[in-house]
């Protein structure tokens, strides 16, 4: 690591008033004239100044000169005082050429410098002086200098800028470097050439030291960015295709700028380069990836479709597409493809609604099971459920992304889908979500506070009661603590421009809500014991609503549904004894409604619900922790063929966990194709254990001194946990190809000619 220099080398040390002093050895003879002279010393220059100091004054003598000191040591010699010495200076020189031997001194030090020099390396331990001072002089751990030689200690050393005026010191402490197996990278003559080298940024490449183990050093930064930057221009991302990352130095500074070239060129990106980005990408950088490109035009919904059928078009096929139309594309209202493909949804919905809500809550798809989960949890541990109200499905995905990248928490399971109790109203889907009954129970009111003592556990807490949420938290008072905000509602029912609502205000109050879940976790005394649920009550109409001014008369508008029944075809009628309602309501059935809290300048509606739209309808709940223990993944292969001809692998994976796999990449290294890895374009489910044929283009040739035709095979499954954090596992050892080839005693291979 880079730090900043304090001092330079030639910078006089601080000069001190604790030189010793003996009596009895009251003469330092000084033949260089560099020394300077400590306080209290008398200084003598020629013979008279000897004759009238010397054993006439009680303080000490600093003889200068190189003839006067020869002389001084002669006169004293004769007469048997050479005791009285008590040091005779030596040119720093001498002293410092033996310390760099076999490199010579610079020939730009003067005198005075290399005085300065000296000075400065006798104030250290004399077993390593020049380790020492390197590591002052670059303000850089000592063990980096000392320490024995070692990958990360190379690594460390590499990226530490020594001055210019020191690289001199530097080369002598590579010379004096032990013997080791790495002295030939310690002793190199260019550490800029080698770091790059290291960093693949340089030919020839280092290999054999495998990944480069610090972050990029800062001072490189500029010619690594501008490396990787010019090969992904160059090849159209090609680059990337044949790359371990996960192997490659630098790695999220490359996903830095490989999205951002994707960003600017998206017909570079294909499904590849996406899902080998995908595992260092933010979510919220993968929705903006994905939306440089437009996702597929969806088949509108078939009306025999079972209800997970839909679910699962919904979040996977059409909200993808609906997003890019009202976000990206910014599409009217008249001429969204995405409104038509709704309509079919809405059809779904009016045509099977009446027979999901005859299944048990226990086993129902509609949102009001989540309470019964809720209860469940709380049998095994306290729980915090966080109900969002008007928090669709792509809202729920992003608070998730948040919680789990800024926040450290952990999934228990995948997000899963619901179906909001209709009408998609607070009023009424919050009531059932917390009663666990249709709103067309005797019990219901338009009040979802007076629904939640139904749970029978717990207490409900609003925005205005945080504080009360808080302090409930810190002394452990219940199983169960119901944050209802309605933070995210108002939003949508505040904002008069649908951009700035979706790209600044929206995400800005998905952060607060996050950091608000994150805050409640700190407070709970037990945070490891305390899951994280978080559901809502319906979703948002997504893009500008057009709003209908004139209405049957027998209608009492509500946002986009009505109180009454009509014959009127703009309308869907729910019947109260077939739809579990209190009473007949009309649903619009396009995007428009009836009324609004604001307009935005052309006179159309933002943040309307009540309908029947996939967005306001199907809604999610998650289940998190602050940690979760995650078991190993099991994966094998067995494969057979001829060489050099296409085969087979079976692929056997074994998820144990609660979360399914998504993003795999196999790497083998006995098979050239699969040793930059190659995705799989699977999903491996929860607690699923699965097995799939893979085609190997080019069966590996057995060379003809293999003793058998079983090759072993070597290699690791990436992966990661949906929505969570990534994950490798180890091919198991018994992963064998057959290779049907057949030797002749002389080792010719028949295979060749038949």
């Amino acid at each position: 690591m880079i730090k900043n220099i304090t001092f330079s080398l030639f910078t006089p040390p601080v000069t001190t008033s604790n030189h010793q002093q003996n009596p009895d050895k009251p003469i330092v003879l000084d033949p260089t004239e560099l020394y300077g002279i400590p306080p209290g010393y008398i200084q003598i220059t020629t013979d008279v100044e000897w004759f009238k100091f010397f054993g006439v004054t009680n303080s000490p003598c600093w003889v200068k000169g190189k003839r006067l000191c020869e002389w001084a040591e002669a006169w004293l010699r004769i007469r048997n005082r050479t005791a009285q010495i008590a040091e005779i200076k030596i040119h720093p020189r001498a002293k410092l050429a033996s310390l760099f031997q076999p490199l010579p001194l610079s020939s730009d030090w003067t005198d005075e410098q290399l005085l300065i020099l000296a000075t400065k390396l006798d104030s250290y331990p004399q077993d390593n002086p020049i380790a020492y001072l390197l590591a002052d002089i670059t303000n850089s751990d000592q063990q980096i200098w000392l320490a024995e030689p070692s990958i990360e200690n190379l690594a460390a050393w590499l990226a530490i800028l020594v001055p210019k005026e020191c690289e001199p010191l530097e080369r002598v402490w590579q010379q004096k470097f032990p013997e080791h197996d790495l002295a030939i990278y310690y002793k190199t003559e260019n550490k800029l050439s080698l770091l790059s080298r290291w960093l693949h940024i340089a030919e020839p490449v280092i290999e054999e030291l495998g990944k480069y183990p610090l972050p990029i050093p800062n001072f490189i930064n500029e010619e690594f960015d501008r490396y990787w930057e010019q090969e992904l221009l160059h090849t159209q991302g090609k680059i990337l295709d044949n790359l371990i990352l996960n192997e490659q130095p630098g790695i999220e500074r490359i996903k830095t700028l490989a999205y951002n070239v994707f960003n600017n060129r998206p017909t570079w990106l294909n499904q590849v380069r996406e899902t080998t980005l995908n595992t260092y990408l933010s979510y919220q950088q993968k929705v903006e990836l994905s939306q440089r490109q437009p996702p597929p035009q969806p088949q509108p919904l078939a009306l025999d479709a079972t209800p997970q059928e839909v679910l699962s078009w919904t979040i996977e096929n059409y909200l993808p597409f609906r997003r890019w139309e009202t976000v990206i594309e910014q599409t009217s209202s008249a001429q969204r493809i995405s409104d038509r493909l709704a309509d079919s949804f809405v059809e779904w919905t009016r045509r099977n609604y009446p027979a999901m809500i005859v299944d048990s809550v226990a086993n129902s798809c509609l949102n009001y099971n989540v309470a019964s989960l809720v209860q469940n949890l709380c049998q095994e541990s306290p729980v915090l459920w966080v109900v969002v109200d008007g928090l669709g499905w792509l809202d729920h995905q992003e608070l998730i992304s948040l919680l789990i990248e800024d926040y450290k928490l952990a999934p228990e399971a995948e997000i899963e889908p619901r179906f909001s109790i209709l009408p998609t109203k607070t009023e009424y889907a919050k009531w059932s979500l917390y009663a666990q009954l249709l709103p067309n129970d005797s019990s219901w009111v338009a009040d979802a506070s007076k629904a939640f003592p139904k749970m029978k556990i717990g207490k409900r807490y609003t925005d205005g009661q945080l504080d009360k949420l808080y302090a409930a938290l810190k002394k452990n008072t219940h199983k169960l603590y119901c944050w209802d905000t309605d933070v995210f509602d108002s939003l949508y029912h505040s904002q008069r421009d649908w951009q700035s609502l979706y790209q600044i205000e929206r995400p800005h109050a998905l952060e607060g809500i996050a950091k608000k879940i994150n805050y409640c976790l700190q407070q709970y005394p037990d945070s490891e014991n305390l899951r994280i649920v978080i559901a809502s009550d319906h979703g948002q109409i997504m893009g500008t609503s057009e709003k209908i001014t004139h209405y049957p008369p027998e209608l009492e508008p509500k946002g986009r549904m009505a109180i009454g029944k009509t014959d009127d075809p703009r309308f869907v009628v729910l019947e109260h004894d077939r739809y579990g309602l209190p009473y007949d309501i009309s649903i619009v059935k396009s995007s428009a409604t009836l009324s609004a809290f604001n307009y935005n300048l052309d006179k159309q509606v933002i943040g309307c619900h009540g309908g029947l739209f996939p967005e306001e309808v199907v809604v999610g709940v998650s289940v998190l922790r602050k940690s979760q223990q995650r078991l190993p993944v099991i994966i094998s292969c067995y494969g057979e063929g001829k060489p050099r001809q296409s085969g087979e692998l079976i692929i056997t994976i074994d998820n144990p966990n609660s979360l399914p796999l998504t993003e795999l990449r196999l790497y083998i290294k006995e098979l050239p194709v699969f040793c930059t890895g190659q995705p799989i374009d699977r999903k491996i489910a929860a607690n699923d254990r699965i097995s799939f044929k893979i085609v190997i283009p080019d069966v590996p040739e057995l060379p003809p001194t293999y003793e058998s035709n079983h090759l072993s095979v070597s290699g690791k499954l990436t992966f990661r946990f949906a929505s969570a954090e990534t994950g490798s596992t180890n091919l198991t050892p018994d992963s064998t190809i057959i290779v049907n080839q057949i030797f002749s005693s002389g080792g010719i291979n028949i295979d060749e000619f038949l």
